[in-house]
């Protein structure tokens, strides 16, 4: 992933003086009638696709009569389809390839794209040269994107908004859809992916597996972060102490998740583990597809993470969640949902993660002190007081009454 920031960084601007051409062709073209096919682009972070869905909803109510798509990384393929938002999902797979191969697909998305003949493109990154570019490559002759001042875009969308960086991410997206009310985004405009019944009968095959008791609290934990910023990660060690004391004096049982490539940093936590009860505590990091993922969220007492994707998709479900920010802000990233908790101790140079950077940290300190100055009794503490407020009950159970 960071190989790709610098690549957008070094790269974009040549890109962009190389397809001014086909901006003045572009601006030349007709362009007035309500669009039919509508594309709407958002490759990076999953969690940022769980706060652009009030804004997709916003262009559903914009665009009634279009087809609407989205153009995704390949991983997120699944959760988006999920979400039941888009006509259809188009991906770009970018995993393992070398850069020839990378480019050869890349050239190869655009020939797909250009033939769907598109009228309007959204390009809800946020500064990002490369969907810029391919805004203007699928050959719709509107484009709709952020703008800066500090971030140059080559002048590539025909319409741009201006990021609000004192707005939360979800505002910022329905703004560019178009819907701006002058409130901000409520939890109940945000869609939530809804998993079935085959989902729920992987998880529960996945916990059979791993010996997980049925009685107690479930708190699902995710102590990983995204390979755009690990920097937002709460220590390992922490981490370990908040389980073993959820275990220990609550008879909670814990589950801990992430992704396949996030074994090695979720396996540091179990290491430090030791003599917890039988059955009381599982590590699910890279065993869970997406659907069963949210089927396990839908059954916790308790979600506790790091400033992530499944801190976004938890929030989303319903489930009482509860974040830990450092390097960026929860005034922009906090998680949308019902029961929710953002907790941020940040020393003066925190945030120091923007959006007009590819979000890369420019941490003084060697290692993020603002995550430092959140203490476990801190979050034992409040997730004791959320897992009482709940009275111990699941989602599923809050939500049939």
């Amino acid at each position: 992933m960071q190989r790709l920031q610098r690549a957008d960084k070094l790269l974009g601007a040549l890109a962009f003086v190389a397809v001014q051409p086909l901006r003045w062709l572009r601006d030349r073209a007709e362009s007035g009638h309500d669009p039919a096919r509508v594309l709407v682009i958002k490759f990076w972070g999953i969690g940022s696709i769980q706060l652009l869905t009030p804004a997709v909803e916003c262009l559903r109510r914009r665009h009634p009569d279009a087809r609407l798509e989205l153009l995704t990384l390949d991983q997120n393929a699944r959760f988006a389809a999920g979400l039941g938002l888009f006509d259809g999902v188009r991906t770009l797979d970018v995993s393992g390839a070398s850069w020839p191969r990378l480019l050869s697909r890349i050239v190869g998305l655009i020939a797909r794209l250009r033939r769907e003949r598109y009228d309007l493109v959204y390009d809800f990154e946020f500064f990002t040269r490369f969907s810029a570019v391919v805004s203007l490559l699928t050959g719709a002759p509107r484009t709709r994107g952020f703008s800066s001042p500090s971030v140059w875009r080559g002048g590539i969308h025909t319409e741009t908004v201006p990021f609000n960086r004192y707005w939360h991410v979800a505002r910022n997206f329905r703004c560019l859809a178009g819907g701006e009310n002058g409130v901000a985004v409520q939890p109940a405009d945000v869609r939530a992916f809804e998993p079935t019944d085959a989902d729920r009968a992987e998880l529960d095959a996945v916990l059979i597996g791993a010996g997980l008791q049925r009685e107690g609290a479930l708190v699902v934990v995710n102590p990983n972060a995204g390979s755009l910023s690990l920097e937002r990660r709460w220590p390992r060690e922490r981490f370990a102490e908040l389980v073993t004391e959820l275990i220990r004096v609550d008879g909670a049982r814990v589950v801990l998740v992430g992704a396949p490539g996030e074994r090695e940093w979720t396996g540091g936590v179990t290491a430090l583990l030791t003599d917890l009860p039988s059955g009381r505590f599982a590590n699910l990091c890279g065993e869970l597809s997406i659907g069963a993922l949210h089927a396990l969220l839908a059954r916790a007492a308790l979600f506790v993470g790091n400033d992530s994707g499944p801190m976004h998709l938890a929030a989303a479900t319903g489930a009482p969640t509860i974040g830990l920010f450092g390097p960026e802000t929860p005034h922009m990233y906090a998680p949308l949902g019902p029961r929710v908790r953002a907790l941020y101790e940040p020393p003066p140079c925190s945030p120091c993660i923007n959006v007009h950077d590819n979000k890369v940290s420019s941490c003084i300190h060697g290692r993020p002190e603002c995550l430092m100055n959140i203490s476990v009794e801190a979050v034992t503490g409040e997730a004791r007081s959320q897992l009482k407020r709940n009275s111990l009950r699941t989602i599923d159970e809050r939500r049939a009454e």
